[in-house]
């Protein structure tokens, strides 16, 4: 798994998002295939997928992101991201995460469409908001 740069992550966001909600810490970003499947994140990434003690291989969303298990990610045509996800990430919503180590936290989740070697992919930036203890 390759490291993303954070610089080419954020640069070209329409509007610039990022900015105009003053966020100070970047965000978790992970690329996904459209079926869901983690293929490269950024160094946070890896620490939240706990690839960083040596583990590799591939991670399925929902194990991060439980409520993506119940959603589907791609509208009907399967062209762009769900309508519903991109809602929900426009009103600030806080889906409840959990780290692979078991650790629990919330965040918002922003989602774009990008397109790779002609491969339709999904990017996923998530900016933690809260923590809880371990269960």
């Amino acid at each position: 798994m390759n490291d993303i740069s954070e610089d080419a992550l954020t640069t070209n966001l329409p509007g610039n998002h990022l900015q105009q909600q003053n966020y100070i810490i970047p965000p978790i970003t992970l690329i996904l295939t459209e079926d869901g499947t983690i293929v490269e994140s950024n160094k946070k990434g890896k620490k939240l997928l706990d690839y960083s003690s040596g583990k590799s291989g591939k991670k399925h969303i929902s194990k991060l992101v439980p409520l993506l298990a119940e959603v589907h990610l791609l509208d009907k045509g399967n062209e762009r991201v769900n309508p519903y996800l991109r809602f929900l990430s426009r009103i600030g919503y806080h889906f409840k995460l959990t780290g692979l180590r078991g650790r629990k936290f919330a965040g918002e989740l922003f989602f774009s469409d990008i397109t790779f070697h002609n491969q339709h992919l999904i990017m996923i930036m998530i900016f933690p908001s809260r923590y809880e203890s371990r269960h």
